[in-house]
């Protein structure tokens, strides 16, 4: 078969298992279409919400304003105004004026069944004449301190004297020439089974629950249903923010409930009303609408991928080749030739594949050497010293010969670095690096040790030679250099020498260390060796070098 005949038997697997993948598409339409049946359905979820909201706003605050109307109403009535008035004047008409009182709330209350009880208090809270056994909580006594010119509404809290959830609404009964602090007030106790009522939840395919929250965003009434303890839980969910009259609908969970959409609406009042809606009912269809889907999509799947195998089995042993190879070389085995078949596409990419093999291998040896490489001088760098250090400790001492280290400090140099600049210091860096490197043997490494700071290991060096070394490195580095007007770089050089000053690796740059802190003492530019005694009043070597 020609080599364009098996290109051609590659792209006709390759088509046949793309075109079969075309039956994949009504997957893919039909995400999009779920995408947007959630999309329209959000959309939906929150104008109905909104909806909800404002009608059940509008209903709670319609409630609270005929509540204040009506006890606006009677608090003006003649029986009550002239009744208080006799009572706090006191006299032989009071138990007369007490009659009338109770015999007029009582039968404003035959014709409104919206309230558990009306009653009538003197300005201290006390009852004149009630519908029943009544007693404000000093909460709502409180609530008298504040005058209720226009009328109040008390939270819906506790009450200690029913112990139960329950509101009152206040109106001043003031005299009937007018003026003057009230001279009692005219209470109401709704029957909050009619707020409970307007809260109820909506029967629907997903039915809203409706909420009442207080202006410091507790719960009072929890899903229709007025709390034992209102006030005592925060609502857990966001209010609209300071002079907004909505907020958002948001998605969200609820402790004890889950997942919801929610919405909140201020009242006139100051609390909120609140709807939420499980997202489970909120979002049934699109589930169901979701299941079909993959029911219809996992079986098209299964199709195509029992066929994609079979295909697949003329071109995986190839692939698996290549893959085995590129294994190889990721555990660092760059030695990987794989065998080319063919002359179709996977031939190609085994050449290629065996083509960049060898170049990986040539590139690692570049690799290796710069990363034990100072970029600026040359030289090895410090990481490479450890390493041959105790290499070539350990080999002079199991071939019982000596190895001499020098250490390498240059004068000055940071006042160097600081008159002609970085620059101008790397630059003469690099020369004195250049000219070490020319001075030491073949058989020597020199390193940079950090800094201004060089090192040089001299294999096979004796001690009583290594002192003629280190000098022809000193005057190696002093040659002229442009900035110093003839002068050179002078350096310091301390030397040590295994098994004569040191027995290990770390021993011996002590030793070499100590050697060229004594070298800086006596004045720089010079070869010191250890054991080296310092003049009498010099620097103690311990301390940083100068």
């Amino acid at each position: 078969m020609s080599h364009r005949s098996r290109v051609r038997s590659l792209q006709t697997k390759i088509l046949a298992v793309v075109l079969l993948g075309v039956s994949l598409p009504f997957l893919l339409g039909g995400f999009y279409l779920l995408r947007r049946h959630h999309e329209l359905l959000t959309d939906k979820l929150r104008e109905n919400l909104s909806n909800h909201l404002f009608r059940q706003a509008s209903e709670v605050d319609g409630w609270m304003a005929e509540r204040l109307r009506e006890v606006q109403r009677w608090s003006g009535s003649f029986v009550v105004v002239e009744g208080v008035e006799t009572l706090s004047l006191g006299g032989g008409d009071a138990a007369r004026a007490r009659r009338d009182i109770a015999a007029y709330v009582e039968s404003v209350l035959g014709h409104y069944r919206g309230y558990e009880s009306l009653f009538v208090v003197d300005p201290a809270g006390r009852v004149l004449a009630s519908t029943r056994d009544e007693r404000l909580d000093p909460a709502d006594i409180d609530l008298l301190g504040t005058g209720a010119a226009g009328g109040l509404v008390s939270p819906i809290r506790r009450s200690g004297f029913l112990g139960r959830p329950s509101l009152v609404v206040v109106h001043p009964v003031e005299r009937s020439g007018g003026g003057g602090r009230p001279i009692g007030f005219f209470v109401e106790r709704p029957d909050l089974r009619e707020l409970e009522a307007i809260l109820a939840t909506l029967p629907s395919d997903a039915p809203p629950s409706f909420w009442l929250i207080d202006a410091e965003g507790r719960v009072v009434v929890r899903q229709g249903r007025v709390e034992p303890e209102p006030g005592a839980a925060a609502f857990p969910g966001e209010r609209p923010p300071a002079g907004a009259e909505a907020g958002p609908v948001r998605e969200a969970v609820f402790p004890g409930i889950g997942e919801v959409v929610y919405g909140v609406r201020r009242l006139k009042g100051g609390d909120f009303v609140a709807v939420t809606v499980p997202a489970a009912a909120a979002y049934r269809s699109l589930a169901e609408s979701r299941n079909r889907l993959l029911a219809f999509g996992l079986a098209g799947l299964a199709a195509v991928m029992l066929v994609s195998l079979l295909v697949a089995r003329g071109i995986v042993q190839p692939i698996r080749l290549l893959s085995e190879g590129a294994e190889r070389m990721s555990t660092g085995d760059l030695d990987v030739t794989l065998p080319v078949r063919g002359q179709d596409e996977l031939a190609e990419l085994t050449r290629s594949f065996n083509e960049m093999a060898e170049r990986v291998r040539e590139g690692r040896a570049a690799l290796e050497a710069l990363a034990i490489t100072d970029g600026l001088t040359g030289l090895y760098n410090r990481r490479h010293f450890d390493d041959v250090l105790a290499r070539e400790v350990r080999r002079a001492q199991r071939d019982k010969a000596p190895l001499s280290l020098a250490m390498i400090d240059l004068d000055r140099f940071k006042q160097y670095n600081d008159r002609w600049g970085h620059r101008e210091g790397d630059v003469e860096l690099a020369r004195v690096a250049l000219r070490v490197r020319q001075a030491v043997r073949a058989t020597d490494l020199a390193f940079r040790y950090g800094g201004e700071e060089l090192a040089v290991l001299l294999p096979a060096c004796p001690r009583r030679e290594v002192v003629a070394v280190a000098e022809k490195i000193r005057l190696a580095i002093n040659a002229d250099t442009p900035h110093l007007g003839g002068r050179g770089t002078t350096a310091s050089l301390g030397v040590a020498t295994t098994p004569d000053d040191a027995g290990s690796a770390q021993d011996l740059v002590e030793a070499a260390d100590r050697a060229l802190y004594a070298a800086k003492a006596l004045g720089r530019d010079r070869v010191a060796q250890t054991g080296e005694a310092l003049e009498e009043g010099l620097p103690d070597p311990s301390r940083a070098r100068p």
